[in-house]
Parts: C-alpha cells; sequence; structure tokens
C-alpha cells in the first residue's frame, strides 16, 4: 500500500493492522486521532495543571459518563524539551500547501530512561494535491552519511536519512509536487511539551499534552502554545469496533470539559511550523522575498 492508501482505509473495520503504527517510512502512515486547541498566551501552564490534577494518577474517572470503563490516569507524567529544524524551499511550498519537514530530536528531562530520550527522527506531513482530507504525517529514522559519494549525503534533510528510505522520502514529496532537492532550512522551534497519559481497561489509550515554543528570525520571535489529546494508535487499531467508538466519546468528554474550563481555546488545524511563520511574516513581511532570493 502507499501512504495515501494507509491514511484512507477504514479505521472502523479491522482492515488496517496495529502495524501500520510503527515502523518508518510511506508504509507507515499514522492514523490522525488528534485535535488542537490553540492556548492564550500566559496560559498554557494553567491549562497543564488542570488537566494534570485533575487526570494523572487519579482511578474511576469519568464513570459517571462511561459506567463500566476502566478509566484511569497514569502515575506518570513527563517533561521534553524538543528541537525541531524545519525545512522547506525557497518559494514556501510546503507552507502554502499546509505540509511541513522537520528534524527533530527530543530530550526527556523527566525521565531520562525513557526509550524515546535522545531519539531523532526526521517527519513530514504531507498531502496529496487538492486533498487535504488526505494528509499524512510520515517519520524516516536518523542515520546520518558518513561519506560524501552522492548529492543525498550532503543535503540538509537527506543526508539524515538511512540511505535505504531516502528514495522513499523523496518519492512521497514528488507525488505532492514537491522536489525534495529543493528543501533547505528556514528556522528552528525551541519547543518544551508536558505531557500526561490515560489507561482504559489497564491499556495506555490516550495522552493529552501542553507545548510551548518560540523561533527566531531576523531578530524577530514567533510563538505558540497548545494543547493536542489524542488516542494512541496501537490501542486503538487493536481494539474492537465498541471499544473504538468509546475511545472516541472519552477523548470528546475530555476536550468538552477543558472548553468549559477555559472557554477562550480554540481549535486549530494550522501545523506549529506555519503559525510560527505566519508570525514571522507579519513581523518581516519581506521574508517571503529574501527566502526565495536565498538570502537568509
Amino acid at each position: 500500500k502507499t501512504a495515501y492508501e494507509i491514511r484512507n482505509c477504514d479505521w472502523s473495520s479491522d482492515v488496517c493492522s496495529s502495524d501500520l503504527a510503527k515502523g518508518f517510512g510511506s508504509d507507515q502512515s499514522r492514523v490522525d486521532s488528534q485535535i488542537t486547541l490553540a492556548i492564550p498566551a500566559g496560559r498554557a501552564q494553567d491549562v497543564y495543571q488542570y488537566l494534570k490534577g485533575k487526570y494523572v494518577a487519579q482511578d474511576r474517572l469519568l464513570e459517571d459518563q462511561f459506567p463500566g470503563a476502566r478509566l484511569s490516569g497514569k502515575q506518570m507524567s513527563d517533561v521534553s524539551q524538543f528541537t525541531d529544524r524545519y525545512f522547506d524551499t525557497p518559494s514556501l511550498d510546503l507552507y502554502r500547501h499546509k505540509n511541513s519537514c522537520r528534524y527533530r530530536k527530543r530530550i526527556n528531562t523527566t525521565h531520562p530512561d525513557d526509550r524515546k530520550n535522545g531519539r531523532e527522527l526526521v517527519q513530514m506531513k504531507v498531502t496529496p494535491p487538492g486533498k487535504f482530507d488526505l494528509r499524512n504525517e510520515l517519520k524516516y529514522e536518523v542515520k546520518r552519511s558518513t561519506r560524501s559519494k552522492t548529492i543525498d549525503d550532503v543535503h540538509p534533510v537527506l543526508q539524515l536519512i538511512d540511505k535505504d528510505l531516502r528514495a522513499d522520502f523523496r518519492q512521497v514529496y514528488a507525488a505532492a509536487g514537491i522536489d525534495a532537492y529543493a528543501l533547505r532550512h528556514i528556522f528552528t522551534i525551541e519547543q518544551t511539551r508536558s505531557r500526561g497519559y490515560l489507561d482504559l481497561n489497564g491499556k495506555n489509550f490516550m495522552s493529552f499534552s501542553v507545548d510551548e515554543g518560540a523561533a527566531w528570525s531576523l531578530g524577530s520571535r514567533g510563538v505558540f502554545a497548545s494543547v493536542d489529546l489524542g488516542l494512541v494508535e496501537v490501542a486503538y487499531t487493536e481494539a474492537d469496533a465498541a471499544t473504538r467508538k468509546q475511545m472516541w466519546e472519552i477523548r470528546d468528554a475530555i476536550v468538552a470539559d477543558l472548553l468549559r474550563q477555559f472557554p477562550d481555546l480554540r481549535q486549530n488545524s494550522d501545523s506549529k511550523y506555519a503559525s510560527v511563520l505566519d508570525q514571522l511574516m507579519r513581523k518581516i513581511p519581506v521574508l517571503p522575498l529574501l527566502l526565495r532570493l536565498r538570502l537568509v
């Protein structure tokens, strides 16, 4: 299957197996259950402390709304630091089509023994032309070039990707009308993520995270703060239809409660890359021209 075929499969059936949530490349597209709410300036920690106090290390959650469901919050919560280098073409083709490409490195400041601590990935969001409801999020393992034998080995993005996956990376973007060789660094976002986890019937099925981040360009700063709530892909794909339905209902109930507590939260489908770039272009109106002329 291609990335687009996997993303468009029937997630209410058992057609898509759990291994689709694992691995790298276009054969490992993700089911997107995440909802993102933009947080007004200065309120991010208020939102996180509310979620943490209500759900982390708590038992018998929402039992009035979901009798019989064993819903609990894990004891663990964590804070991670992300360094995200974003890439685009000089004409900002990814931005204009609501796509993105980043090289991410994460450090778990709370649990250094976490298996994802120190992980490095190249991640892309890519949309088939004219089909914004089929956006994919794909990831590629970082395995840097050690020798400069080809153009890929010196490219700012392709040199990071395992050589066995580079053709796949180029092809996915080519199918969306993007020349992967045109990608160059635009800016770097430094981000803090505070996270908590919920279990259903003893198995982790959902997480929430509050993100705060910023990037600089030509002396100007773009910032964001958001809360994301989403289902765990493996737990979802392995569940039966009734459990999947309940997972969605629980997520929606938590979102509704959060909006009652913080009515100024607003759903936001823009990527962090797009949100920050929008701010920077408002502050630096000539930035697109400078990028196109390769002057920054």
